[in-house]
């Protein structure tokens, strides 16, 4: 019998207490949370914050996963910047960099080995990449951060990367191993690299 993936044991009970214990006030939930094998792995510095709705769940656990779980989900966070995941969402060994912000909706899963960032991480002119290579000062503000959108009860398959700037509509699904780079609308299968949509449904 496949078990409930919405029913919190008194262990993980646990956990969620002490996620929120070692991350503080930058966590905030909305409701239950359930937190499966390690506790995941957060950057949190400046007014960066995690808001996490009713019933989210991180599941890092290797032994009760149906898949090759690959990572321990990882949540990182740049000066200002917000994750935000909506009630009922599964992430399953996902890693989220958020220079801005990075938006997931409700009763979303979102597959092993996925990638979320809203950032360049560095510059894209190549003068001053080099200086950042050799170690002198240079200004991080001038990185690309644009915000990503992932709507309602989407799915995102194993290995994809979602990049900055990227909407995906209500109820799409998002092809294992896709990386998408501009906007997927709703009610579609995309796939690829670049994703293209591939099906709509009705």
């Amino acid at each position: 019998m496949q078990e409930n993936i919405r029913k919190v044991s008194r262990k993980e009970r646990w956990k969620s207490m002490l996620f929120k214990l070692v991350y503080g006030k930058k966590i905030h939930t909305n409701g239950q949370l359930r937190v499966m094998g390690h506790i995941p792995t957060c950057k949190l510095p400046g007014n960066s914050k995690i808001i996490l709705g009713d019933k989210v769940v991180l599941n890092s656990d290797f032994k009760r996963s149906n898949t090759a779980l690959t990572y321990r989900c990882t949540l990182v966070c740049g000066l200002e910047g917000i994750i935000e995941i909506g009630d009922n969402s599964q992430l399953n060994g996902v890693a989220i960099t958020s220079y801005k912000k990075v938006t997931i909706g409700k009763n979303c899963q979102i597959a092993s080995s996925t990638i979320i960032a809203d950032t360049d991480f560095h510059p894209t002119n190549p003068q001053i990449r080099e200086k950042e290579v050799l170690g002198q000062k240079i200004d991080y503000s001038n990185v690309a951060k644009k915000e990503i959108n992932i709507g309602n009860n989407v799915w995102i398959g194993w290995g994809s990367i979602i990049l900055k700037g990227v909407t995906i509509g209500d109820n799409t699904i998002i092809a294992a191993g896709s990386v998408v780079i501009t906007n997927i609308p709703a009610n579609c299968l995309a796939a690829g690299n670049p994703a293209v949509v591939k099906k709509m449904f009705t």
